[in-house]
């Protein structure tokens, strides 16, 4: 048995182990290689904005679940995690300077950042793109479970929003309050009139202006802009061509399912090492983690 094989088991046990006392962040392995080959130019952004998600301390990044980025373009919106492709673009420089490496260094497939590195969440492993008035998730799935990844389109925007008159100040942006019940969960969103973008993060939008900040009542989901720029920056998109057609409800149900019970679904199995060193398969696992997706239906 090598090293590696030796540090993903010990990893997948840590990870794993500690999700049940986490029901709001049922967690499970990050894939070794999302797999999305090519990348090319889409757009332009004409903002920018970075977001936290589900913060400890908005001013510490290292409290957050993700760090996500919304690129609003001319003719395309992105939504996406930025430790994740940050964590891709250094994958890539790497795997560029060693074209005949048969394997790569953890750090790139065990962490990604933030204070769950090394656990997958379909909120940072899901690329969103925003255009015609149709949104189009790119669904990347946990370790073992790639054969799993697919993508599907619906229509946006997707919430029926009521306004409230409360206002707050966000990045120094006076913002109103909107709030809405979709998919099972209540949500309170504060837009920036004067930034006149119907976008937010994750999949929410169709407001007079750009959301800044972002939860449901229940507190288990939260968004909130903590940077916004005006430069231009390439929008990316790789090429999903491995990726099979399919529909939110199906897809949904998986992301579901693994978030539940990664190792039944992966077929985990217990393994030791015999006396000569050889890797022994042993009896399957199965582990139940209490899950709160964010679209409860």
């Amino acid at each position: 048995m090598n090293k590696r094989i030796i540090t993903i088991i010990l990893a997948l046990s840590a990870v794993c182990s500690g999700a049940v006392a986490q029901p709001k962040n049922a967690t499970c392995p990050v894939p070794g290689d999302r797999g999305v080959g090519k990348i090319t130019v889409v757009d332009t952004t004409r903002i920018r904005v970075w977001y936290a998600f589900n913060a400890d301390n908005v001013k510490d990044v290292n409290t957050y679940i993700d760090q996500q980025r919304l690129d609003i373009g001319k003719r395309v919106n992105k939504y996406y995690s930025d430790f994740l492709f940050r964590s891709d673009s250094l994958l890539a420089a790497w795997s560029k300077a060693h074209p005949g490496a048969r394997t790569v260094p953890n750090s790139f497939t065990m962490s990604n950042g933030g204070k769950k590195e090394g656990t997958w969440s379909e909120y940072e492993y899901s690329d969103l793109f925003i255009s015609n008035g149709k949104l189009t998730e790119y669904a990347t799935m946990p370790m073992w479970l790639g054969k799993y990844n697919a993508y599907y389109t619906e229509p946006y925007p997707l919430q029926q929003w009521k306004m409230g008159a409360e206002t707050q100040t966000i990045l120094g942006h006076r913002c109103q309050k909107a709030t809405c019940h979709w998919r099972g969960r209540d949500f309170v969103a504060w837009f920036a009139p004067d930034i006149p973008v119907k976008a937010g993060p994750w999949k929410f939008g169709g407001l007079p202006g750009l959301i800044l900040k972002l939860q449901d009542t229940a507190g288990v989901y939260r968004f909130e802009a903590v940077q916004i720029s005006s430069r231009p920056y390439p929008i990316y998109k790789y090429d999903f061509k491995a990726y099979r057609a399919s529909t939110r409800e199906k897809v949904w149900k998986m992301q579901k399912t693994f978030n539940e019970n990664w190792f039944k679904a992966a077929d985990y199995h217990k393994a030791s090492v015999d006396a000569a060193g050889n890797v022994v398969m042993g009896e399957a696992v199965s582990k139940f983690t209490p899950f709160e997706p964010l679209e409860k239906e």
